[in-house]
């Protein structure tokens, strides 16, 4: 399934595989003045290439490594070979891999296995667009290499995957939450005032989601460590605080669950001590359960 949505001078390009009719997960490209941002999982590569080809693209740049926004790079190579390939020098070994490394069978299963691509340039500091200049800014936590562009003048940021929407209950093992959170800051410091995120979901004034979305998670940190004092194990603060493990776990084979969320919260509170900070109402309820 794919979708075109135009805002303005940008084009954002949903896509999903779906299951009987319905999408399993949505994501996207961006399309702005020749320059496409992301370029979708692997298995809906050729689609990518037939939604673009009547815009033509002169340039390709990617948020991060993960093969649902880089597995559409060797389908657009073939079709657009003047077009040069561009990615930070941390996702650049991630797309020149002849076979990506610990690709797991829902991963492939959910998006395909991408190919590799070779001669990926190095980003510099900004990427231009027609009259649009976007500032390329570092922001890990989803992923170590992961970056976003951001133009100021439009106030257009383009986040990949650094903002997710909705209420956290289970992460990846390797994301991390300061990261997450100092990213998390970074974006909301810049002000945007249209957002395209890596769904697709774009927001037209995102500064209260941004807010809304650290709070939520330094929340969630403080609870955790307030149990954690208690002696709670981790299954029952997932169950608390999590709803307890979801089927994603089961799906994904363990590599998301709510315990890895929790392992992320401790973490963040070995660096900044959660008894600094008062209990939320929610960690007081839960305390008195």
């Amino acid at each position: 399934m794919i979708e075109i949505q135009p805002h303005g001078s940008v084009i954002a390009i949903r896509m999903a595989r779906t299951f009987l009719g319905r999408p399993l997960y949505w994501t996207a490209a961006y399309w702005l003045e020749g320059l496409l941002i992301d370029s979708g999982p692997p298995c809906l590569a050729e689609a990518l290439v037939q939604a673009v080809e009547p815009l033509g693209v002169e340039q390709i740049v990617v948020t991060h490594g993960h093969e649902d926004h880089t597995g559409g790079l060797a389908a657009l190579r073939r079709r657009f070979p003047l077009a040069p390939i561009r990615a930070s020098a941390g996702t650049i070994p991630l797309i020149t891999e002849a076979q990506p490394r610990g690709q797991r069978f829902y991963q492939r299963l959910l998006w395909g296995a991408p190919q590799a691509v070779a001669d990926i340039e190095t980003l510099g500091l900004e990427v231009r667009a027609g009259p649009f200049t976007l500032r390329v800014i570092e922001t890990p936590g989803h992923s170590r290499d992961h970056i976003v562009f951001f133009e100021p003048k439009q106030r257009w940021l383009f986040s990949g995957d650094a903002f997710i929407g909705g209420r956290d209950r289970a992460w990846a093992a390797e994301f991390e939450m300061f990261g997450t959170l100092s990213s998390l800051r970074a974006l909301a410091s810049l002000h945007p005032e249209r957002l395209f995120p890596g769904s697709g979901h774009v927001r037209r004034t995102p500064l209260p989601e941004l807010h809304g979305k650290i709070g939520q998670l330094l929340a969630l940190c403080r609870d955790v460590g307030h149990l954690d004092r208690l002696g709670m194990p981790t299954d029952e603060i997932a169950r608390r605080l999590c709803g307890g493990e979801s089927s994603l776990r089961f799906w994904t084979g363990g590599h998301f669950s709510a315990a890895n969320l929790i392992a992320a919260c401790r973490s963040y509170n070995e660096i900044f001590d959660p008894e600094a900070e008062p209990a939320t109402d929610a960690a007081k309820r839960l305390q008195q359960i």
